[in-house]
């Protein structure tokens, strides 16, 4: 055999490099496609990181009417005048996140519109119920939310507020 016939053997044609390049492209997106419908579909584990627990601050350093945001914990801390309230920052409806709007006194869902008074309550637009609230104790003058005890609720109740 001479030496331009192994040659030829081992060399690939451009044509058969470019459907080759083609084919895996093709595997790759459909690949891509498979995976991203598999993580659509596979449920959300809940977090259960350390951060289901925190101090919010001393009692006395929250003045009535106040409103107080903590992003990282998603949670809003109330002072209304019968006592606090721990209201999750996740809006009923889709699950965004929602802001507090200090010039109107109310929660705003920048999503779709949903509009939440002080306690947390709808005012307006598609949530089928209030803001959630989250267990908050008076531990030696502190504020202890505990995100773990998801309260779910119809209305406000003056029964809610934590008296501090």
């Amino acid at each position: 055999m001479d030496e331009t016939s192994r040659v030829d053997k081992k060399t690939i044609s451009r044509r058969r490099l470019m459907a080759y390049a083609w084919i895996g492209a093709a595997v790759l997106v459909i690949g891509e496609l498979m995976g991203g419908t598999l993580a659509f579909l596979w449920p959300r584990r809940r977090q259960t990181t350390g951060e289901n627990v925190f101090i919010a601050g001393k009692a006395a350093d929250f003045k009535v009417g106040e409103v107080v945001p903590f992003r990282k914990e998603k949670t809003f801390i109330v002072r209304a005048e019968g006592g606090f309230l721990a209201i999750s920052a996740v809006c009923t409806h889709l699950h965004c996140i929602v802001n507090w709007n200090q010039v109107l006194k109310r929660f705003e869902c920048p999503c779709h519109g949903a509009k939440f008074n002080l306690m947390g309550e709808v005012l307006e637009g598609p949530p089928p119920r209030p803001l959630d609230l989250y267990k908050l104790q008076l531990a030696a003058g502190n504020l202890v939310v505990k995100k773990t005890d998801v309260v779910e609720r119809k209305s406000f109740d003056p029964s809610q507020l934590v008296e501090g």
